[in-house]
């Protein structure tokens, strides 16, 4: 449906669409998942005050993969490939200033700092 919306190629008719609405099928349920994710979101920023979900995340396990999938919808929308985020999706996740990526240049520097502790502990 999205991409017929688009005007992609799509197995999707306009029959099929008309038939579905014939019986008030629901076109935004990731919407709704989306929102629900969301919400679960912003309540872990509000206790832990980050929104750093590990991907394992024992207590919500959908939230820590819902998290990684926005940052991989995200990169994927910014190398121009195919991707279910949105620029409002965007725009509300920046709101709570979402990490878009986790920085690396911080876990490298503390290994570094350890394996120089190491060097100088060991010659």
């Amino acid at each position: 449906y999205k991409l017929m919306m688009e005007n992609k190629p799509s197995a999707m008719t306009l029959r099929r669409v008309n038939t579905l609405n014939e019986i008030d099928f629901d076109w935004c349920v990731n919407d709704e998942t989306w929102q629900k994710r969301y919400d679960e979101l912003k309540a872990f920023k509000a206790r832990t005050g980050h929104c750093r979900v590990p991907q394992n995340f024992a207590e919500n396990k959908a939230l820590g993969r819902w998290v990684d999938n926005q940052r991989r919808q995200y990169k994927l929308m910014m190398e121009n490939k195919p991707s279910q985020m949105t620029l409002p999706r965007i725009n509300t996740l920046n709101e709570i200033e979402f990490d878009w990526g986790v920085n690396n240049d911080e876990a490298w520097q503390k290994r570094y700092d350890e394996l120089m502790a190491f060097k100088a502990r060991t010659g």
